[in-house]
């Protein structure tokens, strides 16, 4: 069974991320910052919460949300710059980057080539994103940060 669930995730992965990576961007910059998290996730709800200060930050940086169990419920803001992938999407981008487990929350950052060029584990805090950001700039490979 276990084997079973594990090929049903390299497919899962196969069909959702390339076309998860290759969604164009709606920015200068190409680059896109994909927050993983889920609804029961206690630290997740609490990185929502900072989404305003979060898209700020991220700027001119596309910010995405990408909950594995159902989309976040988001208040209606006029300005919002977040934007929600699918929840296949969502599973298959956690899948392939969270790992075993996948302890959420966990930011990817993806260039504007659809490269995964840093993974950030933990909730990322508005005060976080310039040295996330600086591990793309360098093309470092993606690492953990705690």
């Amino acid at each position: 069974m276990r084997r079973l669930s594990i090929a049903v995730a390299f497919i899962l992965a196969a069909l959702f991320v390339p076309a998860a990576l290759a969604q164009p961007a709606a920015d200068d910059t190409g680059r896109r910052i994909v927050l993983v998290g889920a609804r029961w996730c206690a630290p997740c709800q609490l990185e929502l919460r900072t989404l305003p200060a979060l898209e700020a930050a991220s700027a001119p940086d596309q910010l995405e949300l990408a909950w594995v169990d159902r989309p976040p419920s988001l208040p209606d803001v006029p300005d919002r710059r977040a934007r929600i992938l699918p929840l296949s999407a969502a599973r298959a981008l956690a899948e392939a980057h969270g790992g075993e487990g996948r302890g959420l929350p966990f930011a990817i950052l993806i260039a504007r080539s659809g490269r995964v060029c840093a993974i950030w584990r933990g909730p990322l805090r508005p005060a976080d994103v310039p040295s996330f950001r600086q591990r793309c700039d360098n093309r470092q490979s993606p690492s953990a940060t705690d």
